[in-house]
């Protein structure tokens, strides 16, 4: 008796028994919605499951089975998708945690049973009209007969990798780029400006059924940041001058090999001459600058290594394990496809998760060359985030955002490119460990490879925003188009296109769906978490005392390092789980994306541009 009034006290001290109560049936509350979350993510990662296999069945051997099969799936996740998200849960009762996973699983458009399926069919008629072959026409106007292995008129060949690969080429005559160039545009931008119409359409019917204003609205929110749209504009400014003296000193170098008839010396560049073709990768013009002198030919040095693909997989792989992260599974090396096949119909590289623990796989059409070593680390950064986060539930088995995603194994990447680390590979001589010449060509080869890709990233995804937002009239897509790619990155196409055209829809994440904000922002954040690498590996800890250390930020060799590799790991088995600044402070311990990392790092390309066009009177801008 006198035990119970004590309790009965204490309790009155603590409060009303009215709030007593609230507080136990708030318990009660939290855990009814447990069992039922445990119960949701259980049917979520089936789902996962399901979904990834299938698609891994259609990237490497499709049939009309299958793409029924996924179909079917689509509508039965998105039907069971509508019924979760319908229940009524009192937030104001659950944990963050739970809140959080509602969050997650709840947010993004809703589709209804008969339009989720007419949308997977317009997005499997797009990746159907992506990845046909195109069989050239006509010829160009001039060719350069010493150049080999150029295709003829009637060759049919796939935009991914054979005429990308072409792209590269710095032995062929301007006209012979402008025509694979047109012939790629002019043939698959067409076929898929419909069905992307369509798709457009029906995603902003789910988007607005959902509260949104169209579904670039979801696409933004996924970053989870407060306007988006100005953050990425004004990071932008940060990186601008850089990239227009980048632009200028490639456009001099241009103009120097081709002359007045081809470049406009205080103009836009034409895309074509640019190496690439999307022109968003330069890399391929590294031989116009002097640096090339250093007698450095990344690509010869591993072609005469006689490595395969699968060994420079393995190459990665000790990088990766080095810093004490997982090694690749067993199924990884049983399942995974390196080099192109005759069932393969996605060559553009991939890295999946089967969501069943220990399988994680990589699909890529892999050459021995320096782009494909970087995809395969890049992809084999997805898989390490993959296996890190495999423990957490189904709903935070993600990145803590996609931009993080894009961002493990590019921050990896530079530490594969420090000249001790190459050395380490046998890619560079002793004698070239030591020359200056070195350390500027390994910083132009990336600089070439990365800073062209900033503008390109932002102008992709404000280009769909507008679309998204009916603020350009369909006959005007394609002149809006090549309005942002003047505007902002100083590029022109090969010739006049006209409102039939759809140039954008050349580019495989358009068709694909796949929004492309995410690389703007992993282009600096994989810098920001390689300097928190390099700190780790240099003082054991991040601080800003370390601003200005002796060893540049482009000479920090991470390899084997511990320190690095643990605190990467503890970011990335965080899953989704927390919002990204939390991510962000656990490697970098600052929750702000910055571009002073990125600066820091191609300072030197800068005081040489600077210099370069000070010296030879360039004019800066178009």
């Amino acid at each position: 008796m006198w035990k119970i009034l004590c309790l009965l006290n204490v309790l009155c001290a603590c409060g009303s028994f009215q709030q007593i109560s609230n507080d136990l049936k708030k318990v009660q509350y939290q855990y009814v919605v447990e069992k039922w979350l445990n119960d949701v993510d259980s049917d979520l990662s089936h789902f996962n499951s399901l979904a990834a296999h299938l698609t891994w069945k259609l990237s490497t051997d499709p049939d009309e089975k299958t793409l029924w099969q996924a179909r079917q799936l689509g509508k039965a996740r998105n039907r069971w998708k509508n019924k979760v998200c319908e229940s009524t849960i009192r937030t104001d009762w659950t944990t963050p945690e739970q809140r959080r996973k509602i969050y997650l699983m709840c947010r993004g458009p809703k589709f209804g049973d008969q339009m989720v399926l007419e949308y997977l069919e317009v997005l499997g008629k797009l990746s159907e009209e992506y990845n046909s072959e195109v069989c050239l026409e006509g010829r160009p106007v001039k060719v350069n007969e010493s150049a080999p292995n150029f295709p003829e008129e009637g060759d049919c060949l796939y935009g991914e990798p054979d005429l990308e690969r072409i792209m590269k080429r710095t032995d062929l005559d301007p006209e012979q780029l402008k025509w694979i160039w047109l012939n790629w545009h002019d043939s698959v931008g067409p076929r898929v400006k419909v069905p992307f119409r369509v798709a457009v359409e029906y995603q902003n019917l789910a988007a607005r059924s959902n509260g949104y204003d169209d579904i670039g609205a979801v696409w933004r929110e996924e970053l989870e940041t407060p306007d988006l749209e100005k953050f990425v504009f004004d990071l932008y400014e940060e990186i601008q001058p850089l990239y227009v003296m980048l632009h200028a000193v490639v456009r001099h170098k241009l103009y120097q090999k081709y002359g007045p008839s081809h470049i406009d010396p205080k103009g836009p560049i034409p895309v074509h001459l640019l190496g690439n073709m999307w022109g968003q990768d330069w890399v391929s013009l590294l031989e116009l600058f002097s640096v090339s002198s250093a007698n450095i030919n990344l690509n010869e040095k591993l072609q005469n290594k006689n490595l395969t693909v699968k060994d420079m997989v393995l190459e990665a792989e000790d990088f990766y394990t080095s810093l004490r992260l997982p090694e690749m599974t067993d199924k990884f090396w049983k399942f995974s496809i390196f080099e192109e096949n005759e069932n393969t119909t996605l060559c553009h590289g991939t890295a999946a998760d089967l969501y069943s623990r220990d399988d994680f796989r990589m699909l890529m059409c892999g050459k021995v060359n320096m782009e494909d070593f970087y995809i395969i680390h890049h992809e084999m950064g997805h898989i390490e985030y993959y296996m890190a986060y495999q423990e957490q539930p189904a709903v935070f088995q993600d990145g803590t955002t996609t931009a993080f995603h894009e961002s493990i194994g590019d921050a990896v990447m530079h530490g594969v490119m420090t000249p001790q680390h190459l050395h380490r590979l046998s890619l560079l001589t002793d004698n070239q460990l030591i020359d200056n010449n070195t350390e500027l060509y390994l910083l132009f080869y990336q600089a070439l490879s990365k800073i062209p890709e900033i503008p390109f990233s932002l102008i992709i995804d404000k280009y769909r925003w507008e679309i998204f937002r009916d603020n350009v009239p369909y006959d005007k897509w394609n002149e809006y188009y090549w309005h942002l790619n003047k505007k902002y990155r100083g590029i022109v196409p090969p010739e006049n296109r006209s409102g039939r055209y759809f140039d954008a829809g050349a580019k495989f994440h358009i068709p694909d769906n796949t929004p492309y904000i995410r690389y703007f922002l992993s282009s600096i954040l994989q810098v920001q978490i390689f300097k928190s690498l390099c700190e780790l590996t240099l003082y054991g800890s991040v601080a800003s005392s370390y601003e200005d250390s002796d060893l540049p930020l482009h000479k920090c060799d991470i390899y084997g390092s511990k320190n690095a590799g643990k605190k990467l790991l503890a970011m990335m088995e965080k899953g989704s789980s927390i919002p990204w600044p939390e991510a962000l402070s656990i490697i970098s311990e600052t929750p702000q994306i910055s571009t002073k990392p990125f600066l820091e790092y191609y300072k030197p390309i800068y005081t040489w541009l600077k210099k370069y066009i000070e010296s030879n009177d360039v004019y800066v801008g178009w």
